[in-house]
């Protein structure tokens, strides 16, 4: 089995077409049985597309002409790959966009859950967090965008524990996503996150230095590389790999994070 995830910084990305392009051989080339996006866009005023069939809008927000998975679906095809799409719209986005999250997965979907990360749920607020998850046989697989420590309006010690509330009952899952807590960082979101679930990135056999992102971005000033997106378990076990992609050197950047792909 793979798992895949990946920050794309949806449709504020330059030359989007051929970056999805380049997202779409990189599922075709390692065919991962579940990936988990986040920073899903599609513009605010276009029109709702009714009759969907090839993507599942979960939540208040349906999906609309120039949703960022509408474009990624058709390079999907084009590759004769087929993807359920699962997709739940979350809040405004510079103002522009819709913004959310989505998981795709070649497996059967056995049922869909929501948790509420943040203690509002404003869609004009650009700091509302939720999490998605879907079930797929007795595993939960969930994508995953966390705001940050300090924040005062959605601290991220209280996401966390939403997570954390919302997961305890259930015996085997996984957290994918940017998590905007760097691992370099004590006494803050990481610690805390690897106190309750597993970082697969540590369990595998092999690895690289496990940076996604590189220079200055929303919310990251400074230009040192951090370690913030993850793939966390809910069970120890040993991974066969856990490797960054997106990077430059495996595929090209397609997005201000890269991605991580896990191999079990």
């Amino acid at each position: 089995m793979r798992l895949l995830t990946l920050n794309t910084h949806g449709l504020m990305e330059p030359n989007l077409k051929l970056k999805q392009e380049t997202i779409a051989e990189a599922i075709y080339q390692y065919k991962p049985d579940v990936v988990a996006l986040q920073e899903i866009m599609q513009p605010k005023k276009t029109q709702i597309l009714s009759n969907l069939t090839d993507i599942c809008s979960v939540g208040k927000i349906p999906v609309k002409c120039g949703n960022y998975l509408i474009f990624l679906q058709n390079e999907l095809k084009k590759l004769n790959l087929k993807y359920s799409i699962v997709w739940l719209g979350i809040k405004s986005s510079y103002n522009k966009y819709d913004e959310g999250l989505s998981l795709l997965t070649t497996k059967e979907i056995n049922d869909i859950d929501i948790i509420q990360l943040s203690p509002f749920d404003d869609y004009n607020n650009w700091k509302t967090r939720k999490a998605l998850g879907v079930k797929i046989e007795n595993q939960w697989f969930y994508s995953v965008h966390l705001g940050w420590w300090t924040d005062k309006e959605s601290p991220q010690e209280k996401e966390i524990l939403s997570l954390r509330e919302a997961t305890k009952e259930k015996e085997s899952f996984w957290l994918m996503g940017d998590f905007n807590s760097p691992a370099n960082e004590r006494e803050t979101g990481y610690d805390m996150l690897t106190k309750y679930w597993y970082d697969s990135y540590l369990l595998a056999l092999n690895k690289d230095d496990g940076i996604t992102v590189k220079g200055k971005i929303d919310g990251w000033e400074d230009s040192c590389g951090k370690r913030i997106d993850y793939i966390f378990t809910s069970k120890k076990q040993t991974f066969k790999s856990s490797q960054v992609i997106f990077n430059g050197d495996h595929k090209g950047i397609v997005s201000d994070h890269f991605g991580i792909l896990l191999t079990i």
